[in-house]
């Protein structure tokens, strides 16, 4: 038993009962001798039951089993199926049992090169959440990815959409060649629903007398909501419903009654159309959260139309203007209202103490 390094990589060695066992742990000596050692201690309580590799599924039929369960419990299942098709790719033929922490270590380094980190985290996301279900259902005593950690995702500046920007959008919209674009650039626009909610919107899901939609193809719970349609919203749906070809209000043009793939490339040449500043369409979100906030609408309200689990995620959106925050600690000054009114003179104003009464001259950057 011990620690030994082959290939630049280093692995433990140990003894399950009689049966003799040899573990990839990583490039370091120290994390090896570290894994060695809880091993052991595993043994010791009687804790790690070491599944033969006869029993162990390939990672290619887990799969299967796992997109039957995904598709019957996860919102957000036709989203995941092409990211398990990717690990399939990488994992295919390899044993569940045979998988370690240094497999999503090199699954993060290979795809970081081609990919931004947001994309690679959802991909070791769903790798490591189908790992947990198999220690659920008995394929695995442990996760092995369960430890390794996202990669860090830089915050990206939210754009919000100019009112002049929208009418040069929603003109570029009617222009490029995407017969649906223009309602769905609405709707984002004044409901604030995730492109995903609403390329899967159905018929009986909005209602024309009572000016509703229902929401529920959200990625979460809270986000089953209704969404009242205002007059842009109702005008567009309206249209839409005399020409309904299927359950989908917005059906591809290519396979009958399925959804939208996505709209990326029409969007960015509507975008390059119009010369407006880049903008994604996750920012029309952001645009119609910020606009509501701006006017006044309290952020429960915000929350509820956005279907956010948590008010922190509504905050966010919470853009006050310089001018609205001025206003907003004015709100306390207390005191005599001459006194205020002198505080609140702008920078250069200043009383006239020739006897002029309340008169001020203003001096420029050289006192003249």
């Amino acid at each position: 038993m011990g620690v030994y390094r082959r290939n630049g990589s280093w692995y433990i060695d140990y003894y399950n009962g009689n049966r003799r066992v040899r573990e990839k742990v990583g490039l370091s000596k120290g994390e090896a001798k570290r894994a060695l050692t809880v091993r052991q201690a595993q043994i010791a309580q009687g804790r790690f039951n070491l599944h033969s590799s006869s029993s162990s599924p390939v990672f290619e039929d887990f799969a299967e089993s796992y997109k039957e369960y995904a598709e019957a419990n996860k919102r957000g299942f036709k989203n995941e199926v092409y990211r398990i098709r990717q690990l399939v790719r990488i994992f295919g033929k390899r044993r569940l049992c045979d998988l370690k922490a240094w497999d999503a270590e090199t699954l993060k380094a290979n795809l970081i090169k081609s990919k931004r980190p947001a994309t690679v985290n959802r991909l070791l996301g769903n790798a490591k959440h189908m790992l947990s279900m198999a220690v659920k259902w008995d394929h695995l005593s442990t996760n092995p990815f369960a430890g390794v950690k996202l990669l860090s995702v830089p915050e990206t500046a939210e754009r919000i959409l100019q009112e002049d920007e929208e009418s040069r959008l929603l003109w570029a919209c009617d222009r490029v060649r995407a017969s649906y674009l223009r309602p769905i650039v609405v709707l984002a626009l004044n409901t604030g629903m995730r492109k995903g909610e609403i390329l899967s919107l159905q018929w009986h899901q909005v209602d024309l007398r009572t000016r509703s939609i229902h929401v529920q193809n959200g990625k979460n719970k809270k986000s089953d909501r209704r969404i009242p349609m205002n007059d842009a919203v109702f005008t567009q749906i309206f249209r839409l419903r005399e020409d309904q070809r299927g359950m989908l209000v917005f059906p591809s043009p290519r396979k009958h009654n399925s959804r939208f793939v996505d709209l990326k490339k029409a969007f960015k040449s509507a975008v390059r159309l119009s010369g407006i500043p880049k903008i994604r369409f996750h920012d029309l979100r952001h645009s119609f959260a910020t606009r509501l906030v701006q006017r006044g609408v309290d952020l429960i309200t915000v929350q509820h139309l956005l279907g956010h689990a948590k008010i922190t995620m509504t905050a966010r959106y919470a853009h006050s203007l310089a001018g609205e925050k001025m206003a907003a600690v004015r709100r306390l000054d207390k005191g005599d209202p001459a006194d205020i009114a002198v505080a609140n003179r702008p920078p250069g104003a200043v009383p006239d103490e020739g006897g002029q009464g309340d008169k001020a001259f203003c001096c420029n950057s050289l006192g003249l």
